[in-house]
């Protein structure tokens, strides 16, 4: 059994009288789906006015356009809205200075390796003889007292004991002072 035509191939096998036959049933059936459009469109509308007379417009309420396409929110600096007046392809804000980066709000980084945890750290590996597994490292720095909240205690532990330059790695995930 061979392939079955499609497209021009399939209607070149086809007489003139067996197109027509077709082109008038698919014009039939859209004709029955536009009607069954407006049908459903009618009753929407009926359902619209219902909601509206009872005064809850609900999940069916019509939202507003939104904001006009190149208009800037509250608050945004001028060039950041889509249209006209967008930043340079250098991506630099114009009237913000050359260099200031966006950078974040909040308290300012500290020396590297200075911290609370850091200190609580080095207690621990003091202490101890011999190199310290990262999971007891972080269950004798929780019982010394440090309060922490996270999670992901050991992986916060072992971005701290990255940024130590006094400790160093045996091997992996064993840790203990130069």
């Amino acid at each position: 059994m061979g392939r079955r035509k499609r497209g021009w191939k399939a209607a070149s096998g086809l007489s003139l009288a067996d197109l027509r036959r077709m082109l008038e049933e698919k014009e039939g059936h859209l004709s029955g789906l536009a009607e069954r459009r407006d049908d459903l469109a009618a009753e929407l509308a009926e359902v619209e006015a219902e909601l509206a007379a009872a005064g809850g417009g609900g999940m069916f309420a019509k939202r507003s356009p939104g904001r006009p396409p190149g208009k800037r929110g509250p608050g945004r600096p001028k060039g950041s809205g889509r249209g006209p007046g967008r930043p340079p392809k250098s991506g630099r804000v114009p009237g913000r200075p050359k260099g200031s980066g966006k950078g974040k709000p909040g308290r300012k980084p500290g020396p590297k390796g200075q911290s609370e945890l850091h200190n609580a750290i080095r207690a621990v590996l003091k202490t101890s003889s011999e190199p310290v597994k990262l999971v007891d490292l972080a269950e004798k720095v929780k019982s010394n007292g440090y309060k922490t909240k996270s999670k992901n205690f050991g992986v916060i532990l072992r971005l701290r004991l990255s940024e130590m330059a006094d400790v160093k790695r045996v091997e992996r995930g064993v840790y203990s002072m130069k």
